[in-house]
């Protein structure tokens, strides 16, 4: 997916992004260096050990001020987090998707962007997310799959 998010950050002007599934944050380090001056990242990993090898990557490449790595279930966590959100990269355990739908579509701002990853492995998620009115979606075949669907403004 390298460039994607780089892309997508640029061409969509996204400057507040929210990652469920850090890793080991390749793709945090990804999404930090296309940020615009003042964006930032909050990511949302649930095993320990990768989300301190993604801190450790951040501070190494100086991103740590702008890249919050949080550790736990997003299931569980999601509704610390405030919206709005530019754009929403999905890339967590594809069981969950359909579970965390209704958590991550109203932390869409207007116009705002949600990536999901690994459609290959989400099940009924590809039918939820092509019926979800909110949004409009096109289904990639790259990599194990990608969704993009954007938030309908005339619904936000």
């Amino acid at each position: 997916m390298t460039g994607l998010l780089d892309i997508l950050i640029r061409a969509t002007q996204a400057s507040r992004v929210l990652e469920i599934g850090t890793g080991r944050g390749a793709s945090a380090l990804e999404i930090a260096a296309a940020l615009p001056p003042g964006g930032t990242l909050i990511t949302l990993e649930r095993d320990t050990a990768a989300a301190m090898d993604a801190r450790a990557a951040c501070a190494a490449a100086g991103v740590d001020r702008i890249v919050l790595v949080m550790i736990g279930d997003a299931a569980r966590y999601l509704h610390k987090i405030a919206g709005p959100f530019d754009l929403i990269l999905q890339d967590s355990d594809p069981s969950q998707y359909s579970s965390l739908h209704e958590k991550l579509v109203p932390l869409l701002g207007p116009a705002g962007t949600l990536l999901t990853r690994n459609l290959a492995a989400a099940g009924g998620y590809n039918e939820l997310l092509a019926a979800d009115a909110r949004l409009t979606t096109a289904f990639l075949h790259l990599d194990d799959g990608l969704a993009l669907s954007v938030k309908r403004l005339e619904l936000t």
